[in-house]
């Protein structure tokens, strides 16, 4: 799986992200672009992976934490997950590409 995601300590960081996503996109019924959830992932992201736009790369099932694997493989491709927890604080993911 190919995915991007934002990760922040608070929760009302993350909501504050979300709401941004929402406002620009979800709430039409649109799909984020990816370098628009890029550039909210480098403003918001506290991952290493923020400054890549939050790019995780590929990634299999089984290498990441529990919650957070199960969000990424039941997203659909091009979809924006909703605020969830992890034990490393509060994650958005965005699906990207699937490998079957």
């Amino acid at each position: 799986l190919s995915a991007r995601h934002i990760l922040c300590e608070k929760q009302g960081k993350i909501n504050e992200a979300y709401k941004k996503l929402q406002d620009g996109w979800l709430s039409n019924g649109d799909k984020v672009p990816p370098a628009e959830f890029a550039k909210l992932a480098a403003e918001y992201s506290e991952c290493p992976s923020g400054k890549k736009g939050g790019d995780l790369g590929w990634f299999p099932r089984g290498k990441m934490a529990g919650p957070f694997q199960d969000v990424a493989f039941n997203t659909p491709v091009g979809v924006t997950s909703a605020p969830f927890k992890s034990t490393h604080g509060y994650h958005i993911i965005l699906s990207e590409g699937r490998k079957n």
